[in-house]
């Protein structure tokens, strides 16, 4: 066994928005309060918008979502301008930013959703320089704008494997979008991937109670360009050559892994947990 400690905790109001770092977090059993309940619609197409076609929609990185202490959303955007969620002001700005007719919605649970996506060139896998349609919550209940499962798990550890393989390109956790970046306590090995084995896992952390499902594939956003990070070509193609899965659907480059919530709490920074080896 091996023991893991929380040591950050994210949450993102707005999808493909940058988010927030917060102490704690309160799960639902469809979802986390506050992650991705919010999202950017194109009003032609119905489609949401994500920055996995980066064109335009790249550019919602540099845009950001808190959360204020009455509850309300605050977005800021690349100039440092501030609109509140739901605003026509919000709507009007990101229109005119992406240059195509735009509304910040909420989740509207059950309803089927979908973005489109880019795919650049990823030897080895399934989708590889393509463009296609995918569905919001492919895993999970339609309860939030998450792209497959409820709950995305790092492990630092395997942060830093993954950058000595990138001979120093900047990463950070923001490339990866957790909600959760875990610690381990003992030597997990070096030259590996922690967690890429993780697979059909219970665990409990804080009085909340979670299953891990498998690895997560990874997608062009983690090569954006964004506040505090440059573009990084590099990350699928090595996460093609080092950390490639198979799954009934096709093989995907790999990075973290994807949880649902099956018994809703508060975990905490700090909170440990043990996963068997």
């Amino acid at each position: 066994m091996t023991t893991f400690s929380i040591s950050e905790l994210w949450r993102y109001p707005v999808k493909s928005m940058r988010g927030e770092r917060v102490e704690s977090l309160e799960l639902r059993i469809s979802d986390v309060v506050g992650d991705r309940q919010w999202a950017v619609r194109n009003t032609e197409t119905g489609k949401i918008a994500s920055a996995k076609r980066p064109r335009p929609y790249g550019q919602l990185l540099s845009w950001s979502a808190r959360t204020q202490a009455d509850g309300g959303l605050v977005v800021v955007g690349p100039n440092g301008g501030e609109y509140a969620v739901g605003s026509g002001e919000l709507d009007a700005a990101l229109t005119e930013a992406l240059g195509e007719p735009v509304q910040v919605v909420e989740v509207e649970k059950g309803r089927e959703e979908t973005y489109g996506s880019e795919w650049p060139e990823i030897p080895g896998t399934v989708l590889s320089d393509v463009e296609v349609d995918l569905p919001v919550a492919a895993l999970t209940e339609k309860t939030s704008f998450v792209d497959a499962s409820a709950v995305h798990i790092i492990v630092n550890q395997s942060m830093a494997h993954l950058a000595s393989l990138l001979d120093g390109v900047g990463l950070g956790v923001e490339r990866f979008r957790p909600n959760i970046v875990l610690n381990a306590h003992d030597d997990v090995g070096s030259g590996e991937f922690a967690d890429l084995a993780w697979k059909d896992i219970d665990f409990k952390i804080g009085n909340a109670e979670l299953r891990i499902g498998d690895a997560t594939p990874r997608c062009v956003m983690t090569t954006l360009a964004q506040p505090g990070y440059e573009q990084a070509k590099g990350v699928l193609q090595v996460l093609a050559a080092t950390a490639r899965k198979e799954f009934d659907y096709g093989a995907f480059a790999c990075f973290g892994t994807n949880a649902e919530i099956t018994a809703a709490g508060t975990i905490n920074v700090g909170d440990t947990l043990t996963v068997p080896d």
